[in-house]
């Protein structure tokens, strides 16, 4: 493996403390000053059957926040309107480097961004912030996970080489998938049989391990992007896939969004791009994500995020981490988690809100913040795996 897969193995934990830190060097911006955005990706950046997809919001988000934007991409040279059902209405510039079908790098059947950027040399606009969101086609083709993940280092790097030193790159999560619809049905094909082609999966297994791609893409995206950022490069992890919530009603056709699904991705990259722009740190944005059932047993923690670590203490029962700032303690109570235990969460987090009980809430929450998300899920399964 590449560089990329060494730089993956941080755990877990540090992705839940880096959502919090990676914000605090962030320089204020002035109201007036012009700030130039790129958007990066596929077709859900483009705007499959959905004009100006999430980046009419943000644009619009922005602008009533007070900032003078400008959109820019390889593709340039118009602005609209935008009318919703609701009635509400507004113009957006419509500037961006959205290609329907593209991977992150190209593959037999696929084109790719890396090589498009490439090509157009539209990272010459200079832009001030870049939005990346790119990867979705790579899961629905079940393309080879580390070669992914090793082309995403590529597209990285590369992005970073050829903006201002002053300029930040975010680099976010996918969104969930619903592959048993049946406008995209068949775009799953590689997941409903085995590589041999001798074994039919089911439509169940098949999502199963849909949406264990997406979980696996995501972490190892998420940890990657947190490691380069702790090193001091101008790059942050977002994470949009919090603000896809329910795939049936925020999806057009199981892939792409609709305008309730673009509207709340739309939103979600206004606090961040806010957020970083006023120096203020953005409050943390739960995962809606889902895992694999490859585990065994054994004991977990308990958490509160910080920036730095300065002392560690470990006990049978309690590791504590003092910080400069904050306290991160892990509390492994309770009992041995188990895979049983992996897939109530699991199950929880996507949704299914009736998996588990009012005591295995509580017990399940390992990061003690009142929630259930992607980062007890995270936590767990990596304690599991730890036995």
């Amino acid at each position: 493996m590449k560089k990329f897969i060494s730089m993956v193995s941080a755990a877990a934990i540090a992705v839940s403390a880096t959502a919090a830190a990676v914000f605090t060097s962030s320089p204020a911006q002035a109201a007036d000053d012009e700030i130039k955005i790129m958007c990066i990706g596929d077709s859900i950046t483009d705007g499959y059957g959905i004009a100006g997809s999430y980046r009419k919001f943000l644009y619009n988000g922005l602008t009533e926040k007070g900032y003078n934007i400008d959109m820019i991409g390889s593709k340039t040279g118009w602005s609209t309107t935008y009318t919703g059902e609701n009635g509400e209405s507004f113009d957006y510039d419509d500037d961006n480097t959205g290609y329907s079908g593209y991977a992150v790098k190209a593959y037999s059947g696929r084109s790719g961004i890396y090589e498009t950027l490439i090509e157009t040399d539209c990272l010459s606009q200079n832009p001030d912030i870049v939005i990346l969101q790119i990867g979705t086609n790579n899961i629905i083709d079940n393309h080879d996970m580390d070669e992914n993940l090793n082309d995403l280092d590529t597209l990285v790097s590369y992005i970073l080489e050829n903006i201002p030193e002053s300029s930040t790159l975010f680099v976010t999560t996918i969104p969930d998938l619903d592959p048993n619809r049946s406008d995209v049905y068949s775009w799953f094909g590689n997941y409903r049989h085995s590589a041999d082609w001798q074994t039919q999966y089911d439509d169940e297994t098949a999502e199963l391990n849909v949406k264990a791609n997406i979980v696996t893409y995501n972490e190892r995206l998420t940890s990657y992007i947190s490691e380069r950022n702790q090193n001091g490069e101008n790059i942050r992890p977002a994470n949009v896939n919090s603000a896809i919530t329910d795939v049936k009603t925020q999806l057009a056709d199981g892939v792409h969004p609709n305008n309730i699904g673009y509207k709340a991705m739309g939103e979600y990259w206004t606090g961040v791009v806010d957020s970083y722009l006023s120096g203020k740190s953005p409050e943390e944005q739960p995962v809606t994500e889902t895992t694999t059932e490859t585990a065994t047993e054994t004991t977990t923690t308990e958490t509160t995020t910080t920036e730095t670590v300065t002392e560690t203490t470990t006990t049978e029962t309690t590791m504590e981490t003092t910080t400069t700032e904050t306290t991160t303690e892990y509390i492994l109570e309770r009992y041995y988690y188990s895979v049983s235990d992996l897939v109530k969460l699991t199950k929880y987090v996507l949704n299914e809100k009736n998996s588990i009980t009012a005591e295995e809430a509580e017990a399940y929450d390992l990061i003690k913040d009142g929630q259930l998300d992607v980062f007890d899920v995270i936590i767990m399964r990596d304690e599991i795996l730890k036995k």
